[in-house]
């Protein structure tokens, strides 16, 4: 099995279509989007977006069959300013349609329980059902947090599914709260220590 690599903008097509078949049934996704027909026309446009937004951030990396992907924002950059939501606001409402403030609630949510101190946060990370348990998703966590190490730095992720928590758990991480998204499902923020 090749090794991961780091993902460019000629990859945005398929690791879009990579990461929205694996994120059809998560549960966020399925409370901002609970049409199935919107989420299967909309997804790939959601993680071309995400993609387009980490790129810039040296991030990003992919699975050479595209069967795995995932982004990454460095120290300091986890943060998207509110410029970005005004520039990406058409985008956005195309996306989630009506249920764009639902959207905006829920990322809200989700950045107030953000720590603060420098880390490196895994935004997404996601494995084609097709798949899944051959450890394509374990090689790009592997790819990345030997970086993360070498630089003796923190990682945070939100696992969205309480079933992933003993595999993030397997890459060091662990629990530190859970996050409420109003009328919807339960993150559990995970903080990784640094490594001496």
């Amino acid at each position: 099995m090749s090794e991961a690599r780091a993902a460019t903008a000629a990859d945005r097509d398929a690791v879009a279509a990579t990461l929205a078949r694996a994120f059809f049934h998560d549960p966020v996704v399925l409370h901002l989007m609970p049409d199935a027909a919107r989420r299967r026309a909309k997804l790939p446009r959601l993680f071309a977006l995400f993609l387009k937004l980490a790129l810039p951030y040296g991030g990003c990396d992919v699975s050479p069959g595209y069967e795995a992907a995932a982004f990454w924002r460095p120290p300091g950059k986890w943060h998207m300013p509110f410029w970005q939501y005004l520039v990406h606001g058409a985008a956005l409402l195309d996306i989630f349609g009506g249920d764009v403030l639902r959207a905006l609630q829920a990322a809200e949510a989700i950045e107030q329980a953000h720590p603060r101190p420098p880390h490196w946060y895994l935004q997404t990370i996601g494995t084609d059902p097709a798949a899944q348990g051959k450890g394509f998703g374990g090689r790009l966590m592997r790819r990345r947090l030997a970086l993360v190490d070498e630089a003796h730095a923190p990682a945070y992720l939100e696992s969205s599914k309480a079933a992933n928590i003993p595999i993030y758990q397997s890459f060091g991480f662990e629990v530190t709260g859970e996050i409420a998204i109003r009328g919807g499902p339960t993150l559990y923020a995970m903080w990784r220590a640094p490594r001496p």
